[in-house]
């Protein structure tokens, strides 16, 4: 059972146990509810070329991405197919040799995030106009309304992100 699985059941359960009706309001987190500045330099940018360097490059340095690939390559998509396209472009890993290894690259990624303080997390993030307020008058609306972030990022990443800018906080 993957990652996405487990978390896909877990929520799943979530729904099922709430007991009554409701509404799902769903968030995607880069562009939706922040923007980022300096890609390459933010914390999640970092993760990138640090997780192919340790699990696939046997610590050998990875540019970072937007150093690798065209825009369009990783623009708009997933970690783990940023991951691949890097793994290829950066050490010549073929992608179905990189994809075996591509939980283990998930949790790298979230391992080097998992060390940095909130601040280095959200440096170069900025909460979008009335995200915040958004959400604390949906946190009033509980028995209503459930909220969840649908989004290519790491899970424990995604979560970090929000935290480190006050969205988490929000209820």
């Amino acid at each position: 059972m993957t990652a996405s699985s487990v978390l896909f059941l877990s929520a799943l359960s979530t729904v099922f146990s709430f007991g009554h009706a409701f509404t799902l309001l769903t968030f995607d987190v880069d562009g939706t509810l922040v923007s980022s500045s300096g890609w390459a330099d933010s914390a999640h940018g970092r993760a990138y070329p640090y997780a192919v360097s340790k699990i696939l490059g046997q610590n050998k340095s990875v540019k970072p991405v937007p150093d690798v690939l065209k825009r369009d390559d990783f623009h708009g998509s997933t970690d783990g197919l940023i991951l691949l396209r890097l793994a290829r472009a950066a050490l010549d890993v073929p992608p179905k040799e990189a994809a075996a290894s591509l939980d283990e690259l998930m949790s790298c990624m979230y391992r080097y995030i998992s060390e940095l303080s909130d601040e280095e997390v959200g440096h170069g993030l900025t909460v979008l106009p009335g995200v915040l307020s958004t959400f604390e008058s949906l946190a009033k609306m509980k028995d209503e309304v459930m909220c969840g972030l649908v989004t290519g990022n790491v899970e424990g990443i995604a979560r970090r992100k929000m935290r480190s800018v006050g969205i988490y906080q929000t209820g």
